[in-house]
């Protein structure tokens, strides 16, 4: 069904961008409609630039905090699809990546992706503070004293999908 709609997005909506284009070339003209193309692909990559650092400046002052820049990086994420829909031509598209180059919007956009990422797989993240000078996640009285320097530690469990249980191993040469 994902599968069926994903091929449905990739035919239909290039389809619809070429319709609107050449609507709008028929009302406005064909000049007027590429000077809004290009005019919006270049305001939107110099937005994405100077909002990137941005939200790379505040990625950086979270991981600072000991904190998981989770926003940061979220935000970025939309941040980067703005950009790609700027990029390619198309007024739907280009509406889009304008929308999402408002900060409260690419914010909401976020924290509704966020939530529904949270609320539609079983997502655990555990965060332990090191003990940078003993390498020890333990503390006394489970607290860390002022002079030591936290950072996260994400732990998880992985398994290598090249490796086979099942096959036998046959050790004569």
């Amino acid at each position: 069904m994902i599968q069926l709609a994903f091929l449905l997005l990739f035919i239909a909506y290039p389809l619809i961008e070429l319709a609107v284009l050449l609507w709008v070339g028929r009302q406005i003209g064909v000049a007027a409609t590429l000077a809004i193309v290009i005019g919006s692909a270049i305001l939107g990559l110099i937005t994405v630039q100077r909002q990137g650092f941005s939200i790379v400046t505040r990625a950086q002052n979270a991981l600072a905090r000991g904190e998981p820049p989770v926003m940061p990086v979220a935000e970025g994420a939309f941040l980067f699809i703005a950009g790609i829909l700027l990029i390619l031509p198309g007024l739907i598209g280009d509406a889009v990546g304008l929308l999402l180059l408002i900060p409260p919007v690419r914010k909401a956009v976020a924290t509704w992706s966020l939530g529904r990422f949270a609320t539609a797989s079983i997502t655990r993240i555990r965060v332990f503070r090191q003990n940078a000078s003993r390498g020890d996640p333990t503390h006394r009285n489970g607290r860390p004293t002022s002079s030591e320097k936290l950072g996260p530690i994400i732990e998880g469990e992985y398994k290598r999908l090249d490796d086979s249980d099942d096959e036998p191993q046959n050790h004569s040469r």
